[in-house]
């Protein structure tokens, strides 16, 4: 099934924004502060290859990324329930 280049634009719209709201205004900050002072650790260091430092931002940055992941995995989901309530309620429109 194809859907119109306005649906695909307006889905992906709509993730960027949940993903800005996500990252700017999320519940769980800890682990969004966690992987920002790790990332500024590493790189005051010269030598981040060898750096214990590296493999912890690593660390953080991972769990970061699963937060922003389920929280968009939610979002995704009550959307997707408001957009098919929405198509099986009837208008007052077409009545």
């Amino acid at each position: 099934m194809n859907f119109p280049i306005w649906f695909i634009e307006t889905i992906q719209d709509r993730l960027v924004e949940v993903s800005a709201l996500i990252e700017h205004e999320s519940e769980p900050r800890q682990a969004f502060d966690e992987e920002r002072k790790a990332f500024q650790t590493l790189f005051a260091s010269m030598d981040i290859v060898h750096k214990p430092e590296f493999e912890k931002w690593e660390d953080k940055l991972s769990i970061k990324q699963s937060v922003i992941y389920e929280r968009l995995y939610l979002q995704g989901l009550k959307d997707g329930m408001q957009l098919a309530h929405s198509f099986n309620t009837p208008s007052v429109l077409s009545e």
